[in-house]
């Protein structure tokens, strides 16, 4: 459940103009410092591994449509 969660958390972040605590707030009230985690533990695994980056590159394009 965590791995999906970050995507998410680091999709609004690079969607939205949200703030971290504005973010987290929408993710059950979690810390500005979890979404920040989670950004960069997504965008670490978005440069290693490459089904990974598919994945997020396939929903930014969809939710950007």
């Amino acid at each position: 459940v965590a791995r999906p969660r970050q995507v998410a958390m680091a999709l609004a972040k690079e969607l939205t103009q949200l703030s971290l605590p504005e973010i987290g707030s929408n993710f059950g009230g979690r810390d500005h410092t979890t979404v920040l985690h989670a950004c960069r533990q997504i965008a670490k695994l978005r440069e290693s591994v490459p089904e990974i980056s598919h994945d997020v590159n396939f929903l930014l394009q969809v939710l950007r449509n």
